[in-house]
């Protein structure tokens, strides 16, 4: 039982972080597109596109971490009610 809750609470802090690098990935994007740079357009757009698939990797990491955290607490619960 131990093993999940420790994992548990790594999950929450995996799930803090790539919240965490999201926002600072979005806050990146949202300069293109305020600020666009005097730079090449297809530089630029290459630049966004890195960005927008770092941003989806982050929330099919978080979607991810969620499912884990919902199987362990399923087994915790689980192992209660067997008296582990």
């Amino acid at each position: 039982m131990d093993i999940i809750a420790d994992r548990l609470a790594t999950i929450q802090n995996e799930i803090r972080q790539a919240e965490n690098q999201k926002i600072q990935y979005e806050q990146m994007l949202g300069l293109f597109w305020e600020h666009p740079p005097a730079l090449d357009i297809e530089d630029v757009g290459r630049r966004m596109h890195f960005l927008l698939d770092c941003i989806q990797t982050l929330e099919d990491q978080k979607r991810a971490l969620l499912n884990e955290e919902q199987d362990l607490i399923v087994q915790a619960t689980t192992l209660a009610r067997h008296g582990d």
